[in-house]
């Protein structure tokens, strides 16, 4: 029997197979596919399945803890009692409340080395611009700042470090002094307000970098 169409037949079948590997799966990326393959279809030896789905409803301990080492300030106060009358908890609330709950904010050190009510409206206006000064002119309102909680100095790329930084919380309020909250975006409630060596009387805002108690007092 003539074999040679048979092999040149399943020679260009090896010819288009490699270059369907090369081309569109890449070398480098079969390992992981074939683990993929034999993860789903066999089991470890320890007879637990290679590939383990996450848990229904909710994250374990040590994914809760990844996902919220650093949030934003959680009025517990509110939420508690939402939870206490059985009332509507959107998703990870009642995770939250419980990670929250048992925080320990002692290590937290309150500083009075912060923005004025004007400087932190200043800052916060500088990174924003005219998106919030027309929702402060819209909404005839000024920022006032909570608390103060001293920051970890972060590293920069340039010759111009960090002389302070802090966390606060942050609220607008109308002229009549009622509390508008954060109004709407870009206004957040949380901010990192910093100082530079090259700038030392300018405050100006980051993103938060700790997770630091609700603020209560701010909003009365």
């Amino acid at each position: 029997m003539n074999r040679k169409p048979l092999l040149v037949v399943v020679g260009l079948i090896l010819v288009f197979v490699v270059a369907i590997l090369h081309f569109v799966v890449g070398w480098h990326h079969i390992p992981h596919h074939f683990q993929s393959l034999t993860s789903s279809l066999f089991h470890t030896e320890s007879g637990e399945a290679a590939i383990v789905e996450e848990p229904i409803g909710g994250y374990g301990p040590d994914t809760l803890s990844a996902t919220m080492a650093i949030r934003e300030p959680f009025d517990t106060l509110y939420w508690g009692e939402q939870i206490r009358k059985g009332e509507f908890i959107p998703d990870g609330v009642k995770e939250a409340y419980t990670h929250v709950k048992g925080m320990d904010f002692d290590a937290l050190h309150k500083t009075d080395n912060k923005p004025t009510d004007l400087e932190a409206q200043q800052a916060i206006v500088h990174q924003y611009k005219q998106d919030m000064v027309a929702l402060l002119r819209n909404n005839d309102a000024h920022i006032r700042i909570g608390t103060a909680f001293e920051a970890k100095l972060q590293p920069v790329d340039d010759n111009n470090p960090e002389i302070a930084r802090i966390t606060a919380m942050v609220c607008a309020f109308d002229s009549k002094g009622n509390n508008l909250g954060n109004i709407q975006e870009p206004l957040y409630i949380v901010y990192d307000f910093v100082r530079f060596q090259s700038d030392p009387d300018t405050w100006y805002i980051t993103d938060f970098s700790q997770t630091i108690p609700y603020d209560y007092n701010l909003f009365k």
